[in-house]
């Protein structure tokens, strides 16, 4: 029987999103209120220097900047990143991604299997899952794929139901790492240890779909990207995915085995997969082959942007800001201090950066 992985402390971007893990009941898919982690229950804490924690994702939303990251908090930002204000959150636990269908339309996810809803472009939230639901709906799923198909003769059940049943036993500890809206109803969010769902009515609801995300293994996935109808996502040891969004996905053959972080498409047929030691690795048919570019630096990188002049923008692990010219073929850097954890370009050109110190602007 496959050996049971235990919940890591994810560092740095999702890696700096430390996993939590507090233990609930999962019978039927739900929980008492007595029952969850307090972080799922006790709203952000309001705090006048909340701009200076971890930030690890920063979202558009029409002209205004929304950031999110540790302890729940969001902040936001209409004069593009000159100033902050923090904004009421349901729920404390790090938040990783979020992503806006719509100037007023969004969603955050992160720590505890957290997916969290806007309808006013980020000035409140409700909290539309928990990873005690997540993984409970992740087992439905797999009981009703299974159901009609011959039992695997080692008698340990499919490697879907395995990861299913893996998420259940680690309660509300699984985080999600990634969401990518399609549509204004149609939302994948993609996380740790094969979490893999989707919502068609905004994010009121949700369903599994481990089927269109083969994952045998478990692997975490941080990342993901539409390129056209093509989804490509990229993940842990290597872990690359391509095709048809709404069909199964394919691996694709990787030239890196350690842990992707996230992508980036600096055209419409070429993606950036970037990840530890420096790796950027490189496609040019939708994600269906990738070749090893040059490591852009000695540590990893943790987060990137494509700029609205075509230029891609990395940010690594020792604060170096790292541009690229030529739709990532060679890279240049700036060095930094703090950890760069987000990326974006505010509505006036200028580059917003997270770190664990907080939010700040950079000239480019």
């Amino acid at each position: 029987m496959r050996q049971r992985r235990t919940p890591p402390g994810l560092r740095r971007r999702h890696v700096l999103a430390l996993l939590t893990a507090g233990a609930a009941s999962a019978a039927g898919g739900r929980a008492l209120a007595r029952d969850l982690p307090a972080e799922l229950t006790q709203p952000a804490q309001i705090s006048p220097a909340a701009a200076f924690g971890l930030f690890n994702t920063i979202a558009t939303a029409g002209a205004r900047l929304v950031a999110a990251g540790e302890r729940g908090r969001i902040l936001l930002s209409d004069d593009s990143g000159a100033t902050w204000r923090q904004v009421p959150v349901p729920v404390s636990v790090t938040l990783v991604t979020a992503q806006f269908a719509t100037p007023k339309l969004g969603w955050a996810a992160g720590q505890m299997g957290v997916i969290l809803k806007t309808t006013d472009g980020g000035e409140s939230w409700k909290l539309v899952l928990n990873g005690i639901t997540a993984a409970a709906l992740m087992l439905a799923e797999a009981t009703a794929d299974a159901a009609g198909q011959p039992a695997p003769a080692d008698g340990n059940g499919t490697p879907e139901m395995q990861n299913a049943q893996t998420l259940v036993s680690f309660g509300a500890a699984v985080p999600f790492l990634t969401l990518l809206p399609r549509s204004p109803t149609h939302i994948l969010a993609l996380g740790a240890y094969g979490l893999a769902l989707e919502s068609r009515d905004g994010g009121e609801t949700w369903r599994g779909i481990a089927a269109q995300v083969p994952d045998p293994q478990g692997l975490h996935i941080y990342g993901a990207t539409m390129m056209g109808q093509t989804l490509v996502a990229a993940g842990e040891a290597g872990l690359l995915l391509h095709g048809p969004a709404g069909s199964p996905l394919s691996p694709a053959s990787s030239p890196y085995q350690g842990s992707l972080f996230g992508l980036v498409t600096p055209t419409p047929a070429a993606a950036l997969a970037f990840g530890l030691q420096g790796t950027v690795l490189r496609s040019s048919d939708l994600g269906a082959t990738w070749t090893a570019q040059t490591p852009v630096s000695a540590n990893a990188v943790l987060c990137g942007t494509v700029l609205r002049d075509g230029r891609v923008a990395l940010g690594d692990e020792n604060g170096n800001l790292l541009l690229s010219a030529d739709a990532g073929q060679t890279f240049h850097g700036k060095p930094g201090t703090f950890p760069l954890t987000a990326l974006t370009q505010a509505p006036d050109g200028a580059l917003i950066t997270g770190s664990p110190a907080g939010l700040r602007r950079v000239a480019l």
